[in-house]
């Protein structure tokens, strides 16, 4: 019984210090570096720009040659969409200067 106690114990520490290690050893995409979590979470980059219209799409950008940013994609209340970038330590949103799209017509241009 303390045999199984024990072995139960170390089992449990190892999936614990594993799994966490596990999650701060992903690499970027271009597998130089660990990607480090942003400071401003995908929920907030939404709330700093849900006035503007309806969001599309949401995209981490920490490819490393920038500061990181969300990028997102929102469709208007006219029908068309725009780009904006916000910043993934300070939560500022800013309209990109290329953001004002055509009409959307439910392609994706990526």
């Amino acid at each position: 019984m303390k045999r199984n106690l024990i072995i139960a114990t170390i089992a449990a520490a190892a999936l614990a210090t594993g799994g966490t290690a596990a999650a701060f050893a992903t690499a970027s995409e271009d597998g130089d570096a660990p990607v480090k979590a942003p400071e401003v979470t995908a929920r907030q980059a939404l709330d700093a720009v849900a006035s503007h219209g309806t969001v599309l799409s949401l995209d981490l950008d920490d490819d490393g040659d920038a500061k990181p940013a969300w990028d997102v994609e929102l469709l208007t209340k006219d029908g068309k969409t725009q780009d904006w970038t916000v910043d993934a330590r300070t939560a500022k949103a800013k309209l990109d200067a290329s953001g004002a799209s055509d009409t959307s017509d439910g392609s994706d241009d990526d």
